[in-house]
């Protein structure tokens, strides 16, 4: 059974794949999933579900490829903004590829292995306390997702997504603290 913060990053995978019609079913359910342990990051989800149920499937498709594919500060590639398009990022795709192979973990042959649903599809299939899992976040999905925040004008309803699973994954990836008597 999935635990909470593997439902959610399943949930934002969805939500970071390119719209289809389950869409707002899957936003609503991500709300429910966040507004008791991440209250804030679900307010962020509320106000883009606001925006999706007002719009057509081609206006958000539109809207999609026009944050994603058109504007590099936002591509939905964490190793992109990691290492740009270099052999670093080869490199980095290659290496993502095996660990993901170790795993059993079988991702869509349409797309490379960094996409950033691919990679939350990831999280949301392996332990939480997968070291694998937390390097992802710590090396390479914190520092890209604050990469792409400052990319996001403030009308764009994406830039509510980006803050809102950068959040979760600050608010997750915190050790706990622990106070000896």
């Amino acid at each position: 059974m999935k635990t909470n913060n593997q439902q959610i990053y399943h949930l934002f995978a969805a939500i970071f794949t390119y719209p289809y019609p389950e869409l707002p079913g899957e936003i609503s359910q991500c709300y429910r999933q966040l507004k008791g342990e991440y209250p804030e990051a679900a307010e962020l989800i509320h106000q883009f579900q606001t925006f999706v149920e007002a719009k057509s499937i081609w206006e958000l498709e539109e809207v999609y490829t026009i944050t994603f594919d058109l504007n590099p500060v936002c591509f939905p590639y964490p190793g992109f903004h990691l290492f740009g398009e270099n052999f670093n990022r080869a490199d980095f795709l290659v290496k993502l590829q095996q660990k993901y192979q170790e795993h059993g973990f079988i991702y869509p042959a349409n797309e490379l292995a960094d996409h950033l649903s691919v990679m939350l599809q990831f999280l949301s299939v392996i332990d939480n306390d997968a070291v694998i899992g937390q390097e992802l976040i710590e090396d390479c999905l914190l520092p890209a997702l604050e990469k792409m925040t400052t990319g996001f004008k403030d009308e764009n309803p994406y830039g509510k997504v980006v803050q809102a699973l950068l959040l979760v994954l600050q608010t997750a990836n915190k050790p706990e603290l622990v106070i000896c008597p």
